[in-house]
């Protein structure tokens, strides 16, 4: 009997060996299987073979302690790596970070041995790029991250949101990190020299740069015309972009070293009251979202649900009502963003991956006039908006998409309802069986529920000439609570 040696990444970004029979070949055929005739051409690589015979090996090529862990300098050197070869195939082993082995020539060989065996370049799509930002999630599970990705569908869903994405567009993601939101416009048709990815961290940068040129089939001199760029995105980047995207998660660099250098570009006294406002990210995240979108550009973001009702963030959710119309507001369940991340918060600089996220969508209305305060009117809230709220199911075990998609895909019926009518409509029963994680011999019961929107500035017993609108609808007792009342 023979095996098949090789490692694999664990969901808690570790490298685990395993130990697979392989059928007995004959000494031709085995000599083909590792590239070793004349005349061999290399194998394409489907996602599975890139990730069990590319990814993994090459991630435990560059673990040179040997410890099993992914840790970020591992992470980078893979990213790199694939970015020198795709490059450069011919001096790829003259960069960092295959120059970074030159004491371990075995390693060295066998980094050789995969790309003989295995045709990187050939094999280019955005199959693979998934496949490789699959690898990323995974290893940003290990406690030695200060990352995270956002989930597929969750991109997938605010990309749905927006309805019709045009070619022609303008699309900025200032915290770009994996680059999943810009790949996103793109493969709605957004041409790719329209697009702006901008990350403070290297890693981000590089992980982003890799993704989008496994995504887009980038070899050579066109990998350096990927608009992606290391940098800090809260300085000027122009204020005519037709969408603004993403899920800024901040950095304590912004704070310490670029703060002045921010502020040149946003403003540090949104209320006008003679003190500086408190300086967080997310601050300055909603400023440059609301800065860098044009009139009538669309704005789409991932942020702490607490910003939404906390009394100290009022101030920006009124710098929000006053250059923007609030179009939608869905909130994630908890534990979308997975453990061993951390990022900096809106008080003191920690959010933990258990803090419950919205997704905020809205239309630009209003230019920006510096000094101008915040103040606005309340007949100027008056309008309907849709809220939503996911909840999670009562068992999450296997893959969050397997759970979360389907309760995305609900929400997004009923929006495109609420466009036309501004109520909600029947479920679609398909839609409520997926969604549905319940026993079938669950007693069915149903329940009225209400679109009532309420203003999302100011408490309900402040507004003023509200017209509450309603309609009925029915649910199964097993979805209770996945929209808000």
């Amino acid at each position: 009997m023979f095996y098949h040696h090789r490692f694999e990444t664990t969901e808690d970004g570790f490298l685990k060996q395993i130990s697979e029979p392989i059928d007995i070949l004959a000494f031709d055929e085995l000599l083909k299987e590792y590239g070793l005739i004349k005349g061999y051409k290399p194998k394409i690589l489907t996602p599975e073979i890139f990730k069990k015979e590319f990814l993994d090996e090459l991630t435990a090529t560059y673990n040179i302690l040997g410890d099993r862990r992914i840790t970020p300098d591992i992470v980078k050197n893979v990213a790199q790596h694939i970015l020198n070869y795709l490059e450069n195939q011919k001096k790829y082993v003259n960069r960092y970070p295959f120059t970074e082995l030159d004491g371990e020539l075995s390693r060295q060989e066998y980094i050789k041995d995969l790309h003989r065996r295995l045709d990187l370049t050939g094999s280019l799509c955005p199959a693979l790029a998934q496949e490789f930002r699959r690898f990323i999630l995974r290893s940003f599970q290990g406690k030695e991250f200060n990352q995270y990705l956002t989930e597929p569908c969750v991109i997938a869903f605010m990309l749905d949101l927006l309805g019709e994405i045009k070619q022609n567009w303008k699309v900025l993601d200032f915290e770009c990190g994996s680059g999943g939101f810009l790949a996103g416009a793109v493969g709605k048709g957004v041409a790719i020299e329209n697009i702006l990815g901008v990350d403070i961290d290297e890693l981000p940068y590089l992980i982003a740069k890799t993704y989008l040129s496994l995504y887009f089939k980038k070899t050579g001199t066109s990998i350096k015309d990927i608009p992606i760029r290391q940098g800090n995105g809260l300085f000027f980047l122009g204020n005519e972009w037709d969408l603004v995207i993403g899920n800024p998660s901040g950095s304590a660099k912004y704070e310490r070293d670029d703060v002045e250098d921010v502020l040149d570009n946003l403003e540090r006294d949104l209320d006008c009251n003679g003190k500086d406002d408190k300086f967080s990210e997310y601050n300055f995240s909603i400023q440059q979202a609301v800065r860098s979108c044009k009139v009538g550009g669309k704005i789409c973001l991932i942020l702490p649900e607490g910003l939404f009702s906390n009394s100290q963030d009022e101030i920006l959710r009124k710098y929000l009502a006053k250059h923007c119309k609030v179009l939608a507001i869905i909130s994630l369940p908890r534990g979308v963003f997975r453990k061993g991340t951390s990022t900096h918060s809106i008080n003191t600089g920690s959010q933990t991956s258990s803090q419950k996220m919205s997704i905020l969508y809205a239309k630009k209305v209003r230019d920006i006039v510096d000094g101008e305060g915040v103040d606005i009117d309340d007949t100027d809230l008056n309008y309907p908006e849709f809220l939503a709220n996911i909840t999670e199911p009562e068992s999450t075990g296997g893959k969050i998409s397997d759970w979360l998609e389907p309760r995305l895909n609900m929400v997004l019926e009923e929006w495109k309802v609420w466009q036309i009518a501004h109520q909600l409509s029947e479920l679609d029963e398909s839609l409520v069986k997926a969604a549905k994680i319940a026993p079938k011999e669950a007693k069915k019961k149903k329940e009225k529920i209400n679109d009532e929107q309420i203003g999302l500035f100011e408490q309900p017993q402040k507004l003023k000439n509200y017209k509450e609108t309603k309609s009925e609808i029915t649910i199964d007792e097993s979805l209770k609570g996945l929209f808000k009342k």
